[in-house]
């Protein structure tokens, strides 16, 4: 069965992309050899030898003893079937989901689909007819671009099924993190800390299938149950623990939950043989002192561990409510505006600048400050660059970047700790800027997990009053969701790169069109700054459309390859070349006047001339030619667009004059450099 986080439907677009780029079968296996995701294209070798029963069982078990072959290794593998074709078999591994990707059906040389006819011919029953047909057909790979493009496959399916499974998991704890506060926000009305904590073991039991459960907490160095729930209820009402053994003095300590299962230390904690086992969750808040979350015979992963430590410090906060009645009614109001806030935040995953800004808008409203601002980490982990402010002019910030070794941000960054200063003069020893109206301020670092991913800022508290530690765990709490909604949004950023991930053309293996765009903006945008020039360079082939019409596509395509390959190797070190277009190309020559430009272009069109030598038959010209335009920045243009227009205007009048033959753009229409 596929698996439930794997978006089948995207995997398939990636799949149709990868396939239409790289020219390449592509199908995923379960760990078992059961297709999961069929090649949308067929091998016409393959497709007439499974046709028949003895093809299809051979083949089929190829692909069963393939797959669990490759089941057992990290590494990509290449096998030849049955055909003599060669497929790669890439393992993927995510948890205890195994899953196969299987590419290919090419022969590596036209010997080997030679071999295949000789030996197996007179077994598949191919006539004379269906022989010479199928040749026509096979796809030829060597060796060294089947490992290429294995591996670019491996990289890109693998990055798209992590990521699918990466975002359920954020999913699930957002669904089970708002599921508990729903329950709680349901029955403030009348809520006690019973009534909490009835809530939440509910919530627990349900979501995770916990067999029991106890909440305890500590009086006179004893820690005692206050409330138990589940199948050993009776068994848990009367339990406590001393502070003093070393078990309860090691969850104490740490900041994750501990597990036992040793039937000695089951018996140490004073438990029946009807405990198997037992995790201490451990949390603590200033008012209600240590408790224990205890859970029994439960089967927890590490993501599941993590819920419930950020379920326990809602329970705190819920708890610090009930114990200051006083709060109770504004704070919650607040955690109801989280839960609303964050609804808002999750239809902005698609649109990273308005979640910023929502997440620093929100900060601000839910402590009442004047100003906030947002910080994440770039990719290296080295600088924190400011993403949105309220209350601050944002022209003033805009591009800023802070070391993460420096500042207060940076420190907060660094060690992961919330910080909520009355003094930051105090604290912190450091000057207040006069553009901030009070000393205090809250600084709290947005984590998913173990990884920190940014900082969230806020100062100014419109009353004048410093914040104090209830503002910091609200917008502690708030910070948690805000961080799923920014990995969230990542990720989605990451799932609409990848569909524009290529940048190469898939016949040619030269750059492509949009590639070519990008890099003539960076050109034009390096050679501004640097005062340099450049020029661009459009080739197109002679008399292509009668090449294609004489010989047939598959000639055309082959004479796009060898063409590419030998202006490929006839650049300078620093050229660009792209395919552009169907026969059309373009070269970027950076830091090339106009008259080195024509001279680099007659060279590469006399190579051309030269070696791309005769294999055609019914084609009538003797040589393949090229014509080329040039046009220069920035005598000519210094926009991209009219750069690119006055290079194929260039090109026009070279085909005008005769083709097999270079022009560079001049004003005069009528003049220009050619040679024939």
């Amino acid at each position: 069965m596929f698996p439930e986080f794997i978006n089948l439907e995207y995997l398939s677009e990636i799949q149709q992309v990868i396939e239409g780029l790289a020219g390449i079968r592509v199908s995923v296996f379960d760990s078992n050899g059961r297709v999961i995701l069929e090649s949308i294209n067929e091998d016409p070798v393959l497709s007439f030898v499974t046709s028949s029963e003895t093809g299809k069982a051979e083949y089929n078990s190829f692909i069963e003893d393939n797959v669990k072959k490759a089941i057992l290794r990290k590494d990509i593998t290449i096998s030849k079937i049955p055909t003599g074709q060669y497929l790669f078999f890439v393992p993927y591994h995510l948890n205890d989901v195994s899953l196969i990707i299987a590419g290919g059906a090419f022969y590596l040389s036209d010997d080997d689909y030679k071999a295949f006819i000789s030996d197996s011919a007179y077994k598949y029953h191919l006539s004379f007819q269906q022989i010479e047909s199928l040749s026509k057909k096979i796809f030829i790979m060597d060796y060294e671009n089947i490992q290429r493009k294995s591996l670019y496959i491996q990289k890109l399916l693998g990055s798209t099924i992590k990521n699918g499974y990466e975002r359920k998991l954020y999913k699930e704890k957002y669904d089970h993190v708002y599921t508990v506060i729903r329950l709680l926000s349901d029955s403030v009305e009348d809520i006690s800390q019973e009534k909490i904590y009835s809530l939440m073991s509910d919530a627990l039991l349900f979501i995770f299938n916990i067999d029991s459960m106890a909440f305890l907490s500590e009086s006179g160095r004893i820690f005692r149950t206050d409330y138990s729930a589940g199948r050993l209820k009776g068994s848990i009402d009367g339990l406590s623990f001393n502070r003093n053994s070393w078990i309860i003095s090691e969850a104490i300590k740490g900041p994750r939950p501990l597990f036992f299962d040793d039937p000695a230390d089951i018996r140490n904690l004073g438990l029946t043989e009807a405990f198997e086992s037992v995790y201490f969750f451990h949390f603590f808040s200033e008012k209600m002192g240590s408790r224990f979350l205890c859970l029994f015979n439960a089967t927890l992963s590490r993501e599941n561990e993590e819920e419930i430590l950020m379920l326990c410090q809602i329970l705190n906060l819920f708890s610090a409510a009930v114990s200051s009645h006083n709060n109770y009614n504004s704070r919650l109001k607040e955690m109801t505006t989280v839960n609303l806030a964050m609804s808002k935040l999750n239809l902005k995953f698609n649109k990273p600048e308005e979640l910023y800004s929502s997440i620093v808008d929100t900060a601000v409203s839910l402590s009442n400050a004047e100003r906030g601002s947002l910080m994440l980490a770039d990719i290296g982990g080295k600088e924190l660059c400011i993403k949105a402010v309220h209350g601050i002019n944002k022209w003033l910030v805009k591009d800023l970047k802070i070391r993460v070794n420096e500042g207060i941000a940076g420190k907060i960054y660094r060690e992961s700790i919330p910080v909520v200063s009355g003094d930051i003069e105090k604290d912190f020893a450091v000057r207040k800027k006069t553009v901030y109206k009070t000393n205090s301020f809250m600084s709290i670092p947005l984590k998913i997990g173990d990884e920190t991913i940014g900082v969230l800022n806020l100062s100014d508290k419109i009353s004048g009053e410093i914040f104090n530690k209830e503002d910091l765990a609200l917008i502690f709490s708030f910070a948690n969701y805000a961080s799923i909604a920014l990995k969230g949004s990542s990720y989605y950023s990451l799932a609409e790169q990848m569909k524009e991930l290529s940048i190469t053309d898939s016949l040619t293996d030269l750059f492509n069109r949009r590639y070519f765009q990008d890099r003539l903006a960076e050109e034009i945008d390096r050679s501004e700054r640097h005062s340099l020039s450049f020029s661009l360079c459009i080739i197109d082939i002679d008399d292509f459309k009668l090449f294609n019409d004489s010989e047939g596509h598959p000639a055309g395509d082959e004479l796009l390859k060898r063409l590419s390959k030998i202006i490929h190797n006839s650049l300078r070190a620093a050229d660009v070349l792209a395919r552009i277009g169907g026969e059309e190309f373009a070269m970027i020559m950076p830091q090339t006047d106009k008259d080195e430009a024509y001279f680099v272009a007659e060279r590469i069109r006399n190579t051309v001339r030269q070696q791309l030598y005769r294999t055609w038959k019914f084609y009538p010209k003797e040589n393949i030619t090229v014509s080329m335009g040039i046009s220069t920045f920035p005598s000519d243009e210094t926009k991209s667009k009219k750069l690119i227009w006055k290079a194929d205007k260039a090109l026009y009048r070279a085909k005008m004059h005769g083709k097999d033959r270079t022009f560079a753009w001049e004003e005069q229409a009528d003049v220009g450099n050619s040679i024939a």
